[in-house]
């Protein structure tokens, strides 16, 4: 088995240390609303299916689900699990509050 790295920071992981394996999934949210008025949707769906036909199977895919895998040293998992949005540096609508944008 190789070395591995930091996926933040770039440290070198070499067998035997601590590391962790962070893992996200992905997933298209739908709450159950369309925005087209019901007459309007069949033609929504036929400029739906018409726009993906021009698209990658793997942009296809992207849409619905990802995965994401990567290796974090300790200290680069200590502030990944401390503020996984980057908020400190993100600046949110004023009337938002950051633990009403996360499930």
């Amino acid at each position: 088995m190789s070395d591995k790295y930091c996926a933040r920071c770039g440290k070198m992981l070499p067998e035997g240390s601590l590391k962790y394996m962070v893992h996200i999934q992905i997933l298209s949210d739908f709450d159950g609303v369309l925005p087209y008025a019901e007459d309007d949707l069949s033609e929504e769906i036929q400029t739906l299916l018409k726009k993906m036909e021009d698209m990658d199977v793997q942009e296809l895919e992207d849409e619905v689900y990802q995965e994401i895998s990567f290796v974090l040293c300790e200290r680069c998992k200590k502030l990944f699990a401390r503020d996984p949005l980057n908020s400190e540096t993100v600046i949110f609508p004023l009337n938002k509050k950051l633990e009403n944008l996360i499930h």
